[in-house]
């Protein structure tokens, strides 16, 4: 019998059963530990030249300082998915939280930028065994669909929220202290996640039912790192319009070993032996194909966004560091309570029809920010993306539970990985075709520009941020008018291809019902 047959006190394991103070305690706790890994997402942006310069971090050692983390997060997630599922869930969490703690303690003492790379890459080991068994253990918790998709809205939220306490809570700490104790911050926390998990948070059986044979087959785990970490690689390389050979070969490696993956997955589920790492038939659930490629692309068109509308606001519209951070918190509220606000109305409205409508809402927050120029300041920015960060709110936050509720309580931390890695994928596309669209027009509006002699122009082209080093105030200005140029193209494109994910949405998703009229979605 593994741990996950063995509930917490409290569990309830009747499919459909409400929560009750025991399970919403025990959100609280998944949540907190949620908030943390958030948290140092943003805080270590703001500490990043604090760091470069106490340690000499050079370029490269910075952009790995930064990424390292994000790259292993994404090269495990679909395999410790598997694993939450196979060992039980509050194991893998604690697990976990243990090592993302002890990865910021030390990041926060480290003596050079190598010591801190290989923190942060810890750090990321400990966050993707945390993220999708926290999605698993929220399934248990809370099996009734409706109740569910509050749960998953108030997780959600608390995710937004360390993006926006993340700058104040490291301003903070960097004002008192060093660099270091913005990774101190989760210190505590994570010991106090480790203390109360065992007594709040059940874990439902994690037993394939269907299975004789035995547990997790050995040999997927490493296919699963062979097939993702490569595809990961590839992307962010092309993205940061490095080698090209060594991006298209790291994809051409991944794609290999992601065939041999799938067809090793597929060949388990039909035989008696070891489980698979990935039950392949969770995608042919009628929707869940839909909502995985829907938020990649949705990530992929919005997520590069924020990134050039921060540099809009210190670049062009000359707002200094902390005033460009509270730019940013009116779109983080307004997705706070787009999480909170679509399970309320999916009670009543289908989730598809509530994700087809806040994708066009999207669309319409796009075109505003679309009437940004150099002259009007950054407010059609700031309420544009908003607009955007409400009408995106539907799908994370009523797709995740489509997708839980469309596949067995036991594969739900797997079924939740999928889901977490459509996100990460879509960012580091969004970086690579958002950021070469962007680079493309700015360049070309750049080279065409007149009044500008060769020096300039050369050290224009390189980016806006090069730009403000030029002390001819014509060239910053005809950057200025490049960069903004380049945002409007980018989110009208945005929006065209949210109108089109808004309609393909209503059309395949239009079979699910509203939450609560019935435990779990039928297929």
């Amino acid at each position: 019998m593994t741990e996950g047959a063995r509930p917490a006190a409290g569990a309830r394991t009747r499919a459909g059963s409400p929560a009750g103070p025991r399970e919403w305690l025990g959100l609280a706790v998944l949540a907190a530990a949620a908030l943390m890994t958030a948290i140092d997402t943003s805080v270590v942006l703001l500490a990043l030249p604090s760091i470069a310069r106490e340690l000499h971090a050079d370029a490269v050692q910075q952009l790995w300082i930064v990424d390292g983390y994000g790259f292993v997060f994404a090269g495990l997630l679909i395999a410790f998915g598997g694993l939450a599922d196979h060992l039980g869930r509050r194991r893998m969490a604690m697990l976990g939280a243990t090592v993302f703690g002890l990865a910021s303690l030390a990041a926060a003492f480290a003596l050079s930028p190598e010591m801190l790379i290989a923190a942060r890459a810890v750090m990321g080991v400990g966050a993707a065994a945390l993220a999708p068994s926290l999605y698993g253990l929220l399934t248990g918790l809370f099996p009734d669909s409706g109740q569910r998709a509050i749960a998953i809205g108030v997780f959600m939220t608390c995710l937004m929220g360390g993006m926006i306490i993340g700058p104040v809570v490291g301003g903070i700490a960097l004002s008192l202290w060093w660099w270091g104790a913005v990774f101190l911050i989760a210190v505590p926390v994570m010991a106090l996640v480790l203390v109360v998990f065992p007594l709040l948070v059940a874990d439902v059986s994690t037993a394939h039912p269907h299975r004789t044979g035995g547990g997790v087959d050995a040999v997927s785990v490493p296919l699963s790192l062979l097939a993702v970490l490569p595809i990961v690689f590839g992307i962010k390389e092309a993205a940061r319009s490095g080698d090209a050979f060594l991006a298209v070969a790291s994809l051409i490696i991944g794609v290999v070993f992601l065939v041999v993956f799938l067809r090793r997955q597929r060949a388990l589920s039909r035989g008696a032996g070891h489980a698979p790492l990935l039950d392949l038939a969770m995608f042919r659930h009628r929707g869940v194909c839909v909502v995985l490629l829907t938020m990649l692309l949705m990530t992929m068109l919005t997520g590069p966004l924020m990134m050039l509308d921060t540099q809009y606001f210190q670049a062009v519209a000359g707002a200094d560091p902390l005033a460009a951070g509270l730019l940013t918190v009116p779109p983080a509220l307004t997705g706070a309570a787009g999480f909170l606000t679509m399970p309320l109305l999916a009670k009543r409205i289908r989730p598809g029809l509530l994700i087809a409508a806040g994708l066009a809402l999207s669309a319409a927050g796009l075109v505003l920010m679309a009437q940004i120029t150099p002259g009007t300041g950054p407010w059609p920015l700031v309420v544009g993306f908003s607009v955007v960060s409400f009408g995106t709110s539907a799908l994370p936050t009523l797709g995740t539970n489509v997708i839980l509720g469309s596949v067995p309580v036991e594969q739900a931390s797997s079924a939740a990985s999928t889901q977490e890695a459509s996100g990460q994928f879509g960012y580091a596309l969004g970086i690579a075709v958002v950021g070469s669209l962007t680079t493309a027009v700015y360049r070309l509006l750049v080279a065409g520009a007149p009044g500008l002699d060769a020096a300039d122009r050369h050290a224009v082209s390189a980016g806006i941020d090069a730009a403000l080093g030029v002390a001819d105030p014509v060239a910053r200005a005809v950057a200025g008018v490049a960069f903004t140029s380049s945002l409007q193209v980018a989110a009208l494109v945005a929006a065209i291809a949210m109108l089109a994910l808004a309609g393909v949405t209503a059309v395949r998703l239009r079979h699910i019902p509203a939450f609560g009229a019935q435990n779990d979605v039928e297929n």
